[in-house]
């Protein structure tokens, strides 16, 4: 069996028999797809056991309501493919997307990234492609690069549902969802498999359309950026002390922290909630193993010197943003995918 395809599904009655006719229409067809409802209300069950009878390829598990990441989980358990990739109920293959994604599964790639775009019932659609250049990259360094972009944010590499993942690397180093996280657990996920894995490989092509209607889209958010990213920094610092790269990503880590706080209050707020929230989650580092960079922030943080230093700091990390901002720009019409 080639590729597994894990389908969580919550109440996607209306939009399931598009999503398993395009899964079916694949042009690679050794593949198995995993339905789990999660205890939906509608007739996704029924719908998913429907088209179980018709393709032996389609197998249908059932939970109680435990939300999105024990369904993944759930899915992982039962997979037997050489590659797992995941597929909303809602959402939509290219009819060569599979074909696609295994083109960039080389010897030495654990991990397939692929271009994916959204398009909502009005017609309106947008390509998503990296916002760096990381895939340029060679071995650890490109790993690394990619690591760093999942610490820090990016639309493609974030979302779980245009990623190949060899199987093999993800049971043998034991890498699951976790469970009760509300925000950012797709990202959580792949930047594990990313530590664990070896070499990223990049197709430049969409395989995955992602279906932008109210279900989906952002609910109104009452609590701060901070205080709603938190179980995902608090999980992720776990992710990394538990794969041994603490010390590779503790600036890397800081920064993802401070930056929230950034967006609650601006340069005053970052500043004025350093001490008390950001540096409050940094745990204490093996100094040998820091990078150079590591080595000037721990200096910093253990002095007690890094809120005074901010201000800084800041300047330097706004360039470096807004240059990487103007590089894809320049890029984005040229690179972007047909």
């Amino acid at each position: 069996m080639r590729v597994s395809i894990i389908m969580p599904c919550y109440n996607a009655a209306r939009y399931l028999r598009e999503c398993l006719n395009s899964v079916l229409a694949q042009t690679m067809g050794d593949f198995e797809a995993i339905v789990i409802d999660d205890g939906s209300k509608d007739d996704t069950l029924a719908i998913a056991q429907e088209y179980a009878r018709k393709d032996g390829r389609i197998r249908v598990l059932h939970q109680e309501n435990m939300g999105v990441s024990a369904a993944r989980n759930l899915g992982l358990e039962h997979a037997s493919g050489e590659w797992i990739t995941f597929v909303d109920g809602d959402d939509l293959l290219t009819a060569d997307a599979l074909e696609t994604m295994l083109s960039g599964a080389e010897e030495g790639v654990d991990m397939v990234v692929l271009a994916h775009r959204t398009f909502d019932e009005n017609g309106h659609t947008e390509t998503f492609i990296p916002e760096t250049r990381w895939m340029q990259k060679r071995g650890e360094e490109k790993r690394r690069a990619v690591a760093l972009r999942l610490i820090e944010g990016d639309s493609v590499l974030n979302i779980m549902c245009n990623k190949l993942h060899r199987r093999s690397v993800i049971e043998r180093k034991g890498i699951r969802l976790t469970q009760g996280l509300k925000i950012a657990e797709d990202a959580l996920f792949n930047l594990e498999a990313a530590l664990c894995g070896g070499g990223v490989a990049y197709v430049n092509r969409v395989t995955y359309l992602y279906r932008m209607h109210a279900a989906s889209a952002t609910k109104t958010q009452t609590a701060g950026e901070y205080d709603r990213h938190l179980p995902w920094l608090l999980a992720m610092r776990d992710v990394l002390r538990r794969r041994g790269a603490w010390e590779a990503y503790y600036s890397a880590y800081l920064d993802a922290a401070v930056l929230r706080l950034y967006k609650d209050g601006g340069l005053p707020g970052a500043v004025r909630h350093c001490r008390e929230k950001a540096l409050a989650l940094m745990l204490e580092p093996d100094a040998k193993k820091l990078t150079p960079g590591g080595r000037a922030v721990y200096a910093l943080v253990r002095s007690g010197l890094y809120p005074v230093c901010y201000p800084l700091i800041y300047p330097v990390q706004v360039i470096r943003r807004k240059l990487s901002e103007a590089a894809f720009r320049l890029r984005k019409k040229k690179e972007m995918p047909e």
